[in-house]
């Protein structure tokens, strides 16, 4: 769980300097969530759900948690690669369905994260 919480906190740092335009610094903060989470962008845009689910899980019950950070990171990566960004977008966007069909804990978070998605789809 400390995990979960250092690397939600990198998250946030990536949104605030998104919303202050300071995003020099994103791809790098970016690529610490994926190394702390030990997968690629490629691992997670080519692998089945079940499987990084799985491979997220690392035996502690805590995949759905990482897999919500690795869909919030794909989803701030879309921001810095405009020719990428729907297919990430997609993937984000199929990672939280996941989470919310077998998460136990509503989270109008998640849902809000999904109507933005959904919304810049639509774009």
């Amino acid at each position: 769980m400390v995990q979960i919480e250092e690397l939600s906190k990198v998250i946030v740092q990536i949104i605030t300097n998104r919303n202050s335009g300071a995003t020099r610094k994103n791809q790098e903060l970016i690529n610490v969530v994926y190394n702390s989470l030990k997968v690629s962008n490629d691992y997670l845009m080519t692998t089945a759900l079940e499987d990084i689910l799985h491979f997220l899980d690392c035996e502690d019950g805590a995949g759905l948690y990482r897999m919500e950070l690795a869909a919030k990171t794909l989803l701030e990566e879309s921001y810095l690669d405009p020719k990428r960004k729907p297919a990430l977008l997609h993937k984000a966007q199929e990672l939280l369905q996941y989470i919310q069909q077998h998460d136990t804990t509503f989270s109008l978070e998640r849902v809000e994260l999904l109507d933005n998605i959904k919304q810049q789809l639509n774009k």
